[in-house]
C-alpha cells in the first residue's frame, strides 16, 4: 500500500512520518507499505506520484490543500485522504472533497493510528479477492487475477502466475462484487481484468499470460472497447 505526506513544516513532517512508519511495520507489515513524503504541491505533482493514501496538510506553502485533493479524487476514485489542519472551521470542506478523515492540529497519534487502520480495512476490500474453493479459502490480490471464465453455478480464476482455482463462487457473484473496479464482463462466460489486456482481436481478448484467452460477445463489444479506452487513460 502507498501512502504519501504532504507536510510543509519538518517538525510536523518528521512526526508525521515516525507515527505512519511505526503504524505500518507494527499493525499493516502483511500490506508491505512504502511511504513517500514532499513538502509542496509542486513537489508532489512533479513526482507524480499515485498514493493509494494521502496524509496531507490543509495549508501548504504554494496551494490550498483541498484543491489537490479534489483532483486527485477525480482522477484516483479509490484514493484515501486523511486532512491535517489546525482551522476548525474547513471540517466540512475536507468531506465535500471526499476526504475519508478529518483530523485536527495537534495531531494525536491514536486518532491518526485509528484514521489509518480503517483506510487499510476498505484498502483490503477494494484490493484482495476471497476465492472459495472445494477445500479451503483463498485470498488473491485483485491485480494477479487475469480472468474469470464460467462453469455454470461454479467457475475458474485464472492467475498471472499461470495457476487456475476451482472456485465454488459464480461469475455473476463474482461479477457483483469486483466489476466496477478493472474488471468488465465481456460474455456471460468472461470477466477479465483489464490491467491484463495486452491486445484485442476481433473476438478474443489477449492477455499476458498464455493460459488465458476470453471472447468478447458482439453485444457487449461496443461498451468494453468504450470502457477499455477510458481505463487506459487513467493509467
Amino acid at each position: 500500500m502507498k501512502i504519501t505526506i504532504i507536510e510543509d513544516e519538518a517538525m510536523e513532517l518528521e512526526q508525521l512520518e515516525t507515527a505512519v512508519k511505526e503504524i505500518a511495520e507494527t499493525e499493516l507489515s502483511e500490506l508491505s507499505c512504502e511511504l513517500t513524503y514532499f513538502e509542496s504541491m509542486q513537489a508532489f505533482g512533479a513526482a507524480n506520484a499515485k498514493p493509494d493514501l494521502l496524509i496531507l496538510d490543509l495549508h501548504l506553502p504554494d496551494g490550498n490543500g483541498l484543491e489537490l485533493a479534489r483532483r486527485l479524487k477525480e482522477e484516483h476514485a479509490d484514493t484515501g485522504i486523511i486532512i491535517i489542519t489546525a482551522f476548525q472551521e474547513h471540517v466540512y470542506e475536507g468531506y465535500e472533497v471526499g476526504a475519508f478523515r478529518f483530523l485536527p492540529k495537534p495531531l494525536q497519534f491514536e486518532k491518526l493510528k485509528e484514521a489509518v487502520l480503517h483506510f487499510a480495512a476498505e484498502y483490503r476490500l477494494m484490493k484482495y479477492l476471497l476465492i472459495p474453493t472445494q477445500n479451503e479459502q483463498l485470498v488473491i490480490a485483485l491485480d494477479d487475477i487475469v480472468c474469470i471464465e464460467s462453469q455454470g453455478k461454479h467457475s475458474v480464476v485464472y492467475l498471472q502466475n499461470g495457476k487456475a482455482f476451482d472456485s465454488k463462487k459464480s461469475i455473476a457473484e463474482y461479477t457483483e462484487e469486483i466489476e466496477n473496479k478493472c474488471f468488465c464482463r465481456v460474455h456471460r462466460r468472461f470477466l477479465v481484468n483489464m490491467k491484463h489486456i495486452v491486445r484485442l482481436e476481433e473476438n478474443e481478448i489477449v492477455f499476458d499470460m498464455d493460459r488465458c484467452q476470453a471472447e468478447i460477445s458482439r453485444r457487449n463489444r461496443v461498451a468494453f472497447e468504450a470502457r477499455f479506452a477510458a481505463f487506459l487513460k487513467t493509467l
